[in-house]
């Protein structure tokens, strides 16, 4: 009886570390397969020791139990055959594998349970003597294949591993391939060498060998990390007897205290219920931080920390406090030195390699934002995982991966993995070493991949959200555009219909004059005549002028040849350039000698005669028009001041743009609004800064700030 007890022990411990490796990552398939192998290992245990259960077995309820043995191996073999494959692999096997090996092992397992396997056992002073089926030679083969199979798989992940994963695939192999060995020996060999069966029964203490090296394997090296599903079940276990026995015996006294008065009763009902629904989340809380300092005081809840990086995400729109405060969580999380995510130029569309993360100083984690104009290979866009590691174990196959291996070196990161969104791979999530020196582990990978995959939604949402953005500025600046393109033309059309009907009606008027009664005029009015004409024609020539020049600067057609110029000089230039009565009002103070600027010397006099111009027009003939050059370390103050009435504050930031004096045309006869505009077009080119300080009343200063020779 003994023995049944030792092996229903081992039935537990099996179920129980099925229920909780289960329980930890239901969705992985790695911990679903591995549960549901450790289920039928559990069963097949429970079928050791048949004859104990009953004082005289019969030879029917021995075979039975022999079968149901032989169906539970079947399908646990079969099911680690396929939890080797998938751990070979990394992910699920395909439909293909999978369907063929399940449907294998059910053909297998019904087999198992009909006559072809066993036929009869009977047993007789403690040997079991066994019949076997016309299929028995299937058994033993299945048995060997998959679970050879699955061992094979495992030391093929073992090879190619180092680290943590190498270690994990080292104490499975031990494990397991001391079992089956031994359970072959046990169960196939020696009975057949023996003709009747004396040792199977010991196969099923066997199990305590795999299931040491896999509980080792778990709790040490987290494989199929259940870590947190032990401190959860603990804080639950702590909850219910520090917390609930303690209500539940006081409800029961209580109640047994006043069983003849049901309403009393009833209120304590109540009244228990509201205590545990009111306390239960705080000694739930209270539970937890006890297991998280009793059990793996290291460790961190995934799905937590997840939903407060979404939550960030979430509730931020600037990419660098995102960013900054979601990897700062997982660092601090992980214990690591940095995390970084780098996003490459290509994703930025030109704006430079972003790397924003953060770094751990002493205590505190920061984060920062850099622009790297470097080509590093780090910020390749790249597919698999790469690790450190890996160049050691031999896995490096291509010199891309060789140079990002010496990058992550010298930068001090262990691993880079791809962030990915919806439309591809936008990033590189860079991971520093840890505080402690350890390796990163499965379920660390695990939960840096599900990061990537929120942050690389977060990036390219804001990647897209921006190139939206300067599309939708962009096309805003070209509306802006086109709408001033066709106000201009309009504008234009308007001027013309004002300022060429003036002109070319005096040039009408007074040619037909000519022409008709040329004999009735004296000599002095045919001269005064002519010489009206002659005015009406400069004047259209030089409307003509601006407008070819402002439609030259438009069509980006005017380049400037920046050379050193006398200022001096050029000064006297612009006096000569204007009638006499005018240029006795020009008068220059205080100009320095020998002073030279760098400029395009016909666009630097266009300039100065557009602002003489205007201040001439729009000050009292009585009053003078005085130019000042004062001179600086690298540049030259070129100051124009008038006296005539100035403009008001609210007007001074429009004066620049084109026709916008035109209210000014009737009182003055004359202007067509571009004077200025053409000034600022000429100042965009020189990289001339015109300043304009003005004041109703008290005329108005133009200031040019000329770079020096």
């Amino acid at each position: 009886m003994i023995e049944f007890i030792i092996t229903a022990l081992e039935a537990l411990a099996l179920i129980a570390m099925a229920a909780l490796v289960f329980n930890s990552h239901r969705n992985r398939f790695l911990n679903r397969y591995f549960a549901l192998f450790l289920v039928f290992l559990a069963l097949w245990v429970l079928c050791g020791f048949p004859q104990a259960l009953v004082q005289e077995p019969s030879d029917y309820f021995i075979t039975l139990v022999f079968r149901l043995a032989h169906c539970m191996a079947v399908l646990a073999t079969g099911i680690f055959f396929l939890f080797g494959l998938g751990f070979y692999l990394g992910r699920a096997p395909g439909r293909t594998w999978r369907g063929s090996v399940l449907l294998a092992t059910a053909i297998m397992a019904f087999c198992s349970l009909s006559d072809l396997i066993v036929r009869s056992v009977s047993y007789d002073q403690g040997r079991f003597y066994i019949t076997n089926g016309t299929a028995f030679p299937l058994f033993p083969a299945f048995m060997i294949l998959c679970g050879g199979g699955g061992l094979l798989c495992i030391a093929l992940k073992r090879r190619e591993s180092i680290g943590p994963d190498r270690a994990r695939a080292t104490y499975i192999l031990l494990g397991f391939g001391i079992f089956l060995g031994l359970a072959i020996l046990l169960v196939i060999v020696l009975p057949g060498i023996m003709g009747s069966d004396i040792t199977s029964d010991y196969t099923f203490f066997l199990v305590i060998i795999p299931t040491g090296f896999t509980a080792y394997a778990i709790l040490k090296h987290h494989l199929l990390d259940v870590r947190l599903a032990i401190r959860r079940s603990f804080a639950y276990l702590l909850t219910l007897i520090i917390f609930g026995a303690p209500i539940f015996l006081s409800y029961m006294i209580f109640r047994f205290a006043f069983e003849s008065h049901p309403n009393l009763e009833t209120a304590i009902s109540i009244i228990a219920l509201a205590l545990a629904v009111a306390l239960s989340p705080s000694a739930l809380r209270w539970s937890n931080r006890i297991a998280a300092r009793l059990f793996f005081s290291g460790l961190y809840d995934e799905v937590g920390l997840l939903h407060e990086v979404s939550s960030i995400f979430t509730s931020t729109a600037n990419i660098r406090e995102g960013l900054a405060a979601a990897t700062a969580i997982i660092c601090d999380a992980l214990g690591l030195k940095q995390l970084q995510v780098a996003i490459p130029e290509e994703a930025t569309r030109g704006k430079g390699n972003w790397v924003i993360g953060c770094v751990r100083r002493e205590k505190d984690i920061l984060g920062f934002q850099e622009v790297e104009v470097s080509a590093s290979p780090l910020f390749l866009l790249h597919d698999p995982m790469l690790l450190d590691d890996d160049a050691n174990a031999g896995v490096v196959e291509d010199v891309r991966n060789a140079a990002m291996l010496l990058e992550m070196r010298s930068r001090g990161i262990i691993a880079c993995l791809p962030v990915r969104g919806p439309g591809g791979n936008v990033g590189i999530l860079m991971v520093g070493r840890k505080v402690k020196r350890r390796a990163l582990d499965p379920m660390d990978v695990d939960l840096l991949h599900r990061f990537c995959e929120r942050a690389g939604l977060f990036i390219e949402n804001y990647l897209l959200s921006s190139y939206l953005l300067s599309m939708f500025e962009e096309l805003s600046e070209t509306r802006k555009r086109l709408e001033e393109s066709d106000r201009f033309k309009t504008d234009i059309i308007n001027v013309t219909s004002h300022e060429l009907r003036t002109p070319l009606t005096i040039l009408n008027g007074y040619a037909f004059m000519l022409q008709d009664h040329y004999e009735r005029f004296a000599e002095d009015e045919r001269r005064q005549y002519l010489t009206y004409i002659t005015a009406s024609c400069e004047r259209l020539n030089a409307i003509l002028d601006q407008f070819l020049t402002v439609s030259r600067f438009q069509a980006g057609a005017i380049r400037a040849a920046l050379k050193p110029t006398d200022l001096l000089e050029l000064l006297a230039e612009v006096k000569a350039g204007f009638i006499p009565e005018q240029g006795r009002r020009i008068e220059s103070d205080a100009i320095p000698l020998g002073v030279r600027v760098l400029t395009d010397r016909s666009y630097l006099l266009l300039m100065l005669k557009n602002l003489i111009e205007n201040a001439i027009r729009f000050s009292p003939s009585e009053m003078p028009i005085i130019i000042k050059a004062e001179e600086k370390e690298r540049e030259v103050m070129l100051s124009i001041h008038d006296f005539g009435e100035g403009i008001a504050q609210e007007e001074l930031q429009d004066i620049f743009q084109p026709f916008t004096r035109l209210e000014e045309i009737d009182k003055h006869q004359v202007g067509t609004g571009l004077g200025l505009y053409i000034v600022r077009l000429i100042a965009d080119l020189l990289s001339v800064t015109v300043d304009v300080e003005s004041e109703p009343q008290e005329g108005t200063v133009f200031r040019l700030t000329l770079p020096h020779a």
